[in-house]
């Protein structure tokens, strides 16, 4: 299969430009043009370098012109490079120019030029098997012209190489360098993007579940008070809902915001342990409940947020699913932030983790603690222990 060299460096500036770079427009310019260029100047010295000889190879000549050919076509189209078509039309006429004799030193520098040039290429572009025959072949093709000749000849033979195969590997590094970059550069920006999903997705449920699961409580209580004729019950119960309902509307309105600026977390300040106790009253309309807390301070904002979410969506859990009164125990102690939210439950239904579960999962491990759940003694229990 072919691989071009204008395939190849596309590949590179596609590369760079995933990685945030933007790719030289040199780079462009010298593999498109430039290397053909290279090869046609160094050709074009070897014809009158061999014409001019005390012994002119007619013959030599005309094979010399005949490897140019490729590279012309290339620089009229525009889409040929380091393929194995290539490489034989160009070392077939070449390679056989150079074993039959040009007569000139100069004419078999000049080609020899051109067959490093086409190892630079293939080692740097392209696939290793197509690279590894390249340069073999035209190893064999100089060592066989260079028989006889004196050592100094053979030193700069070898040298050519090693410096030809050190510049072309440094650029096979370079382009997988930068190839790997922008992989690494994508996959690290979805995952933040996934994370960010993550976060805004446990923001809105935690806002938006608790906060209906308590209004819809509220809807129900005042229905049930307009029945009985308890018009002050019905207020009061609607005013705890449109209280519940505008507190959720502008946490919404809070990360729509967010969401539209583009920023990686909601602005403004978080809910943390001073917000527990407002976040527990908020419940006590719609289910009945203790509160305990002990040897509380101000602590990491992440652990206080992280222990105010899975409060709320444990007790939004207990108005839905409970019975009786909830307990919530709040505790630091030993460098730990212990939350505990208990509550009766009839019978257990298996509906499989919910959303709410694993939201306060997460929240939990994301500030280095832990969280279980579980019926223990005719209880549902959420207990999480947050490092502070």
């Amino acid at each position: 299969m072919a691989t071009d060299v204008a395939a190849a460096v596309c590949d590179w500036e596609d590369d760079l430009r995933r990685a945030g770079r933007a790719a030289p427009a040199e780079l462009s310019v010298m593999f498109r043009v430039g290397a053909p260029a290279l090869a046609l100047a160094f050709t074009a010295g070897a014809v009158p370098a061999a014409a001019l000889a005390d012994r002119p190879s007619i013959a030599g000549i005309v094979l010399i012109l005949l490897s140019a050919v490729p590279w012309g076509r290339w620089i009229l189209r525009g889409d040929d490079g380091p393929s194995w078509w290539f490489a034989l039309a160009v070392l077939g006429p070449l390679g056989a120019a150079v074993l039959i004799g040009l007569g000139s030193p100069v004419a078999s520098l000049m080609a020899l030029a051109v067959g490093l040039l086409l190892v630079a290429l293939n080692v740097g572009f392209a696939p290793v098997p197509l690279a590894a025959g390249v340069t073999a072949l035209i190893y064999l093709l100089a060592v066989a012209a260079a028989l006889g000749a004196p050592p100094v000849v053979w030193v700069a033979l070898h040298l050519g190489f090693a410096l030809t195969l050190a510049a072309a590997y440094a650029v096979r590094v370079s382009h997988e360098s930068s190839r790997l970059v922008a992989q690494a550069l994508e996959a690290l920006a979805l995952r933040r993007a996934a994370d960010q999903r993550r976060i805004m997705a446990q923001d809105v449920h935690d806002v938006v579940g608790h906060t209906l699961a308590v209004t819809m409580l509220h809807l129900t209580a005042a229905r049930m008070a307009i029945r009985r004729d308890a018009a002050a019950e019905a207020l009061e119960a609607l005013e705890e809902a449109e209280r519940h309902g505008r507190a959720s509307l502008a946490d919404l309105r809070r990360l729509v915001k967010v969401l539209r600026s583009g920023e990686e977390s909601p602005a403004g300040p978080q809910p943390g342990l001073a917000d527990v106790e407002a976040l527990v009253e908020g419940f006590r309309g719609a289910v009945e409940l203790t509160f305990s807390v002990d040897g509380l301070a101000v602590v990491n904002p992440g652990a206080e947020l992280a222990a105010y979410r899975i409060i709320q969506e444990a007790l939004a859990n207990a108005v839905r699913h409970g019975t009786g009164t909830a307990r919530v125990a709040l505790t630091l102690a030993d460098g730990e932030l212990a939350v505990e939210v208990a509550n009766p439950v009839g019978a257990l239904s298996d509906d499989g983790p919910g959303s709410g579960l694993v939201g306060m999962r997460e929240r939990a491990t994301a500030a280095g603690g832990e969280l279980t759940a579980g019926s223990r003694d005719g209880e549902w229990v959420v207990s999480a222990r947050i490092p502070v």
